[in-house]
């Protein structure tokens, strides 16, 4: 129809209707050779024609403003989201908004739900087939967000903003260790950000009650360790990481006085006594006030509908619907299996590897030489990315306990080279390899991935569409493919210790679907920890138990991107035999970006391995 209002727009009456006295036989006739020539109405659109190749490309501007649109109204909803996004809001057509944290409520979920679908309704709109492939990508990607969103209605009380490693009260300070002061008006933003810190906390508190009065607040055992993760946060400010990182922003700016300075760290210090201590506070009295009214010690099984929930955080951080849970498992343990044969093959091979195994060492052991070592290792193997930069930052050592290994902040996407990898130094992570882990974090793990995303140009929405399985599902298949780099270790021994790594995350990964999906309890894992790896130190047991009970999904997460990657590596290689190339699989992957495995799957299947 769109086509024949087309043509008939000249010869319409004042109400619109067609003029068919005198003309009507030369219209006729022209449709008739319009459909005698094979152009019909459902194909007018078709990028073959003049006007189809004019819509195609209305309907791909619009769809980018519209990506671009629902970019920026996302990322101003909050000031570090903003700001840890884009460097430079003005750039951007930013010039005036609101400095928040945001809001924590569950109060608002009808109306956002109607933005959900009102998203979809538009989405659903676009026409597809007239998208370019790179758009097309984002629209399947932003539509299996909007599907996942809305089918987590009514799980409004299951999230768990307070965890004792990657909670927010954790995650929240970093940030704000990392919020760069490019100008003085980042400053005045970052003091106002830090002095709502109380009243951000105290709307988490009323969810955290709302969650009691539902029966699903967390057990006594995860909220002591909230808490002991919140007192190390109420140290004199005068003393505190977070100070010491605001004078040294401070510093690098070169239009703030002496006297400016002096008088922005005064600020600093009262809005840390005033409102920073005191959101701790507020956490750490809230949380034991409701310590005990957690009726659920145990995995999400036994919470109602803790089980849907649990599929639900699959789908959303992997992308990967599971209807029948019986094959994941099927799926973790026959890539289990594999590994577990593939060890044995090379040890029988390589008799010395079971000794090498337990005395082995890296040549590098400085993080610098070895971040180094590592850019020269993936040539030839991965795609080539600009030179890059990095800051090395420790974690401070009163939070260590509280934190990760390592981390790496991605950049805003206007500064590529803001790149932050934090160490952590705990004694408790001295055995931890750290050659594998900068190539977790590092190359050609997250900050090379971030550098190549960038790289790529895509669409900014896309940016905020960050699938965690797809970025640390990365992370951890070149994290064991690192163990195989000429790197000090023997080619046999590293295979054998990049096997052995990935089944022992692949066990941990099956206690949280069989913690949280089939309902073991203590006792039942203890068993399974005896059995399968020979463990029989209660508390060892009870620490696992419980750290995989308080947070839900984490280690799937990073198994089930892995999983899927190996996986695909796997047929890859099968299927192409001679003709496979691993710096084109890893292209593949890359060019991707943050997806859904579902839709990744797709692609390989189609776009990779050429099948119909």
């Amino acid at each position: 129809m769109t086509v024949l209002w087309i043509l008939f727009t000249d010869v319409t009456d004042k109400k619109g209707r067609l003029c068919m006295d005198k003309r009507g036989k030369l219209w006729k006739n022209t449709v008739v050779f319009l459909l005698s020539a094979g152009i019909l109405l459902s194909g007018c659109s078709s990028a073959d024609t003049p006007w189809g190749r004019q819509k195609a490309e209305r309907v791909r501007q619009e769809f980018d403003e519209m990506t671009e649109g629902l970019f920026l109204d996302e990322i101003t909803g909050d000031t570090l989201s903003l700001h840890f996004f884009i460097a430079d809001p003005e750039a951007y057509g930013i010039e005036d908004y609101e400095v928040t944290l945001g809001d924590y409520s569950v109060d608002d979920v009808d109306e956002i739900m109607e933005n959900i679908q009102e998203v979809k309704e538009e989405l659903t709109g676009v026409e597809y087939e007239l998208l370019t492939k790179e758009q097309q990508l984002t629209y399947e990607v932003l539509d299996y967000y909007l599907d996942t969103e809305l089918a987590s209605e009514g799980f409004e009380l299951y999230a768990n903003p307070l965890k004792p490693v990657v909670g927010q009260q954790v995650e929240l300070p970093f940030m704000f260790a990392d919020y760069m002061f490019y100008d003085k008006r980042d400053v005045e933003d970052y003091l106002e950000l830090l002095s709502q810190m109380d009243r951000y906390y105290g709307e988490i508190m009323d969810y955290e009650r709302k969650k009691s009065e539902a029966g699903l607040f967390m057990s006594d055992a995860t909220a002591d360790e909230v808490i002991e993760s919140c007192e190390g946060y109420l140290e004199d400010p005068e003393e505190s990481f977070l100070t010491d990182t605001f004078s040294e922003k401070l510093d690098a700016l070169t239009d703030v006085t002496a006297e400016e300075k002096k008088a922005y760290e005064e600020r600093h210090l009262q809005i840390m006594k005033e409102h920073f201590i005191p959101a701790y506070e507020l956490l750490i009295e809230g949380i034991g006030e409701l310590k005990g009214t957690g009726r659920n010690d145990m995995g999400l099984y036994y919470l109602p509908k803790g089980r849907e929930y649990y599929q639900y955080l699959l789908s959303s951080t992997a992308g990967v619907t599971y209807r029948n849970m019986d094959r994941l498992e099927k799926q973790i343990l026959r890539r289990m299996n594999w590994e577990i044969q593939q060890m044995q093959e090379t040890a029988s091979k390589h008799p010395e590897v079971m000794e090498e195994v337990d005395d082995y060492e890296f040549a590098l052991s400085g993080v610098d030489e070895i971040l180094t070592d590592l850019q020269g290792q993936i040539k030839d193997r991965f795609p080539e990315i600009p030179q890059s930069q990095y800051r090395l930052k420790y974690v401070p050592e009163s939070l260590e306990d509280a934190f990760s290994p390592a981390a790496c902040l991605a950049p805003p996407i206007d500064r590529p080279e803001d790149n932050v990898i934090y160490i952590n130094g705990s004694e408790e992570y001295e055995d931890y390899d750290l050659y594998t882990l900068l190539a977790h974090e590092g190359y050609p793990g997250h900050l090379y991935q971030n550098i190549y995303f960038h790289e790529s140009g895509v669409s900014h929405l896309r940016n905020l569409l960050k699938y965690t399985s797809y970025s640390e599902g990365w992370a951890t298949y070149v994290e064991y493919l690192a163990y195989e780099f000429d790197n000090g270790v023997a080619p046999a021994t590293g295979k054998v210790l990049a096997y052995n790594s990935s089944i022992n995350m692949g066990i941990s990964a099956l206690l949280d679907l069989y913690i949280h999906y089939y309902g073991w309890d203590m006792e039942t894992t203890a068993d399974y920890l005896g059995e399968i790896m020979g463990i029989d130190d209660e508390e060892l047991v009870e620490s696992v138990y419980r750290q995989i009970v308080g947070n839900p999904g984490n280690y799937m997460k990073y198994y089930l991107g892995y999983l899927k990657i190996a996986d695909m590596r796997k047929e890859a290689e099968e299927t192409l035999g001679e003709e496979f190339r691993e710096l084109e699989f890893h292209k593949f992957l890359l060019d991707m970006g943050p997806a859904p495995f579902d839709i990744i799957e797709k692609y390989f299947e189609k776009d990779y391995l050429g099948e119909d």
